[in-house]
């Protein structure tokens, strides 16, 4: 547990002193635009989204391979155009230390705590809880990366629309404000929820679920809420990014109306 007290200290320093750095790299390459809508474009390598470093950049999931046992064929809906995005395929540019260390030392510890639910059939304590929203908060920040990165596509069997073929997918969300100013305040709260060292406050917005699924599920609403459903270890969670909560059942409930209306 000190080693990784130790990764999730650095890499909270990392992100704190380098916000602005990955903020301004995201904003000039893949979201300004002119008083005409179209966008603004620069020529810049990647970045590592964590740390801003330039060099030794990987690719790294955005969410673990573990989770879906590997399989390359599993896949989540964009949300836009009907386009559909496989797992294996959804990453973001990180260096090398944030990937192999950092990020690899916290998504080993997950492991071992869904690992042991699933063996003792006990309820998470309250450290394993802070850890595993940790990771869920940093699972929405890279999401929000790859919808900045990834442009527009023409809807299957649908209209081509030039108009907005340098769109990010970002701004095209349902439900989401399509301005600028809006999408870089949002990376930017996101990057400050990950630097925070204490989640004590948020505990009651993690639900746990026990499982005898044989299938995994997952769904999730950028800066609003997480449902993953990992069928090799027996758990579901869900994970409300904004909102907190007196007691778990309250959060319980609210989780029970968004999962019948979506699952």
């Amino acid at each position: 547990m000190a080693k990784l007290n130790l990764k999730l200290t650095q890499l909270r320093v990392l992100v704190r002193a380098n916000s602005s750095k990955v903020i301004n790299h995201l904003t000039s390459n893949y979201i300004q635009r002119d008083s005409n809508g179209k966008a603004i474009k620069n020529i810049e390598p990647p970045i590592c989204i964590f740390c801003a470093a330039t060099e030794n950049i990987t690719r790294e999931h955005i969410i673990p391979r573990w989770v879906f046992n590997k399989n390359d064929k599993a896949f989540f809906d964009i949300g836009v155009n009907g386009q559909s995005q496989s797992y294996n395929k959804s990453t973001v540019p990180v260096c090398a230390r944030c990937n192999a260390d950092l990020l690899n030392t916290l998504e080993k510890h997950i492991q071992c705590v869904f690992k042991a639910f699933h063996d003792s059939r006990t309820l998470l304590d309250f450290e394993a809880t802070e850890n595993v929203i940790r990771w869920l908060e940093i699972i929405d920040y890279k999401f929000q990366v790859m919808n900045i990165v990834k442009r527009f596509i023409s809807p299957k069997n649908g209209k081509h629309i030039p108009f907005l073929k340098d769109y990010p997918i970002y701004m095209l969300l349902p439900n989401k404000d399509w301005s600028v100013s809006r999408v870089i305040s949002e990376v930017r709260w996101t990057l400050n929820r990950i630097s925070i060292k204490a989640k004590h406050i948020n505990v009651n917005s993690l639900v746990v679920f026990k499982t005898t699924n044989t299938n995994n599920h997952f769904f999730h609403n950028l800066n609003e809420f997480i449902f993953l459903e990992i069928a090799q270890y027996g758990i579901a969670v869900f994970y409300f990014y904004d909102r907190l909560f007196e007691t778990i059942e309250e959060a319980r409930d609210e989780a029970m109306i968004v999962i019948d209306k979506i699952y």
